[in-house]
Order: structure tokens, then sequence, then C-alpha cells
């Protein structure tokens, strides 16, 4: 019985060989979704600044939105919040209401704010898309 080639017979190419294994980029250090920027966001729905109010325990907040996309956001806070807090978010999008339950992922200082990184927990699917399509939406017209 003839022995079945496989792809390990072959020899490399003069020149293309290759002294190392192929392994896909980590994702660590990667975003898993791509983020528009405040003044994208700002431009698209026709404002100067998007606010975000937060809700955490028994205090409340407004904070400025830097960036989003589906997964989260990145706000500049007046108060310092604590990684891992849960938290509230909430704020519009033109008509579009977006509610979501949240939480802290890293806060540094920049002046007299704090750059906090938000992602989202249990994002409703239709906050979820529309989030999604803004981004589509941004790259379009780019295109344009």
């Amino acid at each position: 019985m003839e022995k079945k080639k496989s792809w390990d017979d072959v020899p490399s190419l003069n020149g293309l060989e290759m002294d190392w294994e192929f392994q896909a980029e980590s994702a660590k250090n990667k975003r898993s979704f791509s983020r528009m920027n405040k003044e994208a966001a700002a431009k698209l729905f026709q404002t100067k600044e998007i606010l975000v109010k937060i809700a955490a325990g028994d205090q409340t907040c407004t904070a400025r939105l830097l960036d989003l996309c589906e997964g989260g956001l990145s706000l500049a806070v007046p108060v310092q919040l604590k990684p891992h807090l849960p938290i509230k978010v909430g704020f519009f999008l033109g008509q579009m209401k977006i509610i979501s339950k949240a939480e802290v992922r890293h806060v540094r200082k920049s002046a007299d704010q704090y750059i906090t990184g938000i992602e989202f927990v249990d994002l409703d699917s239709v906050s979820a898309e529309f989030l999604r399509e803004l981004y589509a939406s941004q790259i379009f017209r780019h295109a344009l």
C-alpha cells in the first residue's frame, strides 16, 4: 500500500524556508471591537459632545464620552471610580437611548479628570446592533 503524501513531504522553496511555525497574533492587548471616537460620534449626531450618566451605589455623576463601541466606552469622569466596580450607564445617541449595566475596567488620572474604561454587561441586542452600525456608517462615510 502506498504511503499517503502530506504537506510535510513537500520541500521548501529556495529562499522561502521557514524556521518557525506560524501562530496567529495574540489577541492580548487588542480590542475586540472597533471604536468610534468622540469627534466622529459628535459629528454624526450633530452635537458638541455626548454626555453619559453613571450610577454607582448611591452616587451619580455625568461624564464626557471619549469613544465607544458595542463592547464598552471610554469616559472622562470627574470622580475616581474603582476598577471592577459594577455601575449603570445611560446616554443618548440622537434619538436612541442606551442604558446598560457595566463594569469599570481601568482608570487613569489625566489633569482634573479620570479617563475611565467601561465594559458593557448584558447590553441589549438592539443597542449592540445600533452601536455596531454606527461604526459601519462612519467607515462608509469615509469611503464616500
